[in-house]
């Protein structure tokens, strides 16, 4: 019997398109930066999201960036930190208080990448290329003593990446960003310029209200490794959790990425992306 001149359901799966989310372009089991921040993470419930593959260039090969930059890639997630594994290990194991073993973040920084001057001269070009980009983020958890002797002059406990000690106390050196109240960061607008290997610049939005239209966006945190005009060739993406039209409302939890380490020239943040929790899911 022939059928009906019209599109059944499982024709119109196959003709629409499907949105993917957290779509997984290249071959993640070995990367560090999504299988730390996956460890956080309760798929059943598809509680977190992140880019799989991070904002930024490509992983370039180990022979390429010890090349280009003297160093090797280090992976990191910023939920380390933050969440409990198995809903242990946190911040209401240790006494802090708080929730499912969590310590959120209360504070973050962003601090400039720098050559020492008695040494910039006889650095690699690509390190040179870099100045001015992102050479650390500083932390601050929810549940620490803002008074204790580790907090550094940043304001922050925890920093990834290298710090310089003189810039600590310059303060046009870091940017920061006070994550407690009503702060409610939907979005970044992640900087690069495609082939450079690392990090330009990052924004970090702020979201004021959630009625019709999602509220609007207001720029909390900004650090740009340029001034003026931007830089030939730099691109900038949009990260941040997609509409799914479920009502879902997702919250800031940390950052995930990968550095460069030049050894002996610091840390350069390459890859990055916001990491949210879909409301209501503490628990990983």
């Amino acid at each position: 019997m022939k059928r009906p001149n019209y599109a059944y359901p499982e024709v119109l799966a196959q003709r629409l398109p499907v949105p993917i989310y957290n779509a997984i372009v290249s071959d993640l089991s070995t990367d560090g930066a999504y299988l730390k921040t996956m460890a956080f993470a309760n798929p059943a419930h598809d509680n977190l999201w992140f880019e799989p593959d991070m904002v930024g260039d490509a992983k370039a090969s180990v022979a390429d960036v010890a090349s280009r930059f003297g160093g090797k890639y280090e992976d990191f997630s910023t939920l380390d930190l933050t969440e409990a594994r198995g809903g242990g290990g946190g911040a209401a194991d240790r006494g802090l208080g708080g929730g499912a073993g969590a310590n959120p973040l209360r504070r973050l920084t962003l601090h400039r990448y720098r050559l020492n001057p008695l040494i910039s001269l006889m650095a690699r070009p690509a390190l040179r290329r870099a100045v001015n980009g992102i050479g650390a983020i500083g932390l601050a958890l929810l549940y620490e003593d803002p008074t204790a002797s580790s907090v550094r002059s940043d304001g922050c406990t925890h920093h990834l990446g290298d710090t310089h000690h003189r810039d600590l106390h310059d303060s046009t050196t870091y940017t920061a960003l006070d994550l407690r109240g009503s702060v409610d960061i939907a979005k970044l607008d992640v900087a690069y310029v495609p082939g450079t290997g690392y990090i330009a610049g990052v924004t970090f939005f702020d979201r004021v209200g959630r009625g019709e239209g999602g509220g609007v966006l207001t720029e909390r945190l900004r650090w740009r490794q340029w001034e003026g005009k931007e830089p030939e060739g730099v691109v900038h993406v949009d990260n941040e959790p997609p509409e799914r039209g479920d009502g879902a409302v997702w919250l800031f939890v940390g950052l995930a990425g990968t550095w460069v380490n030049t050894f002996g020239h610091g840390h350069l943040l390459a890859r990055v992306s916001g990491v949210w929790r879909r409301e209501g899911e503490e628990d990983g």
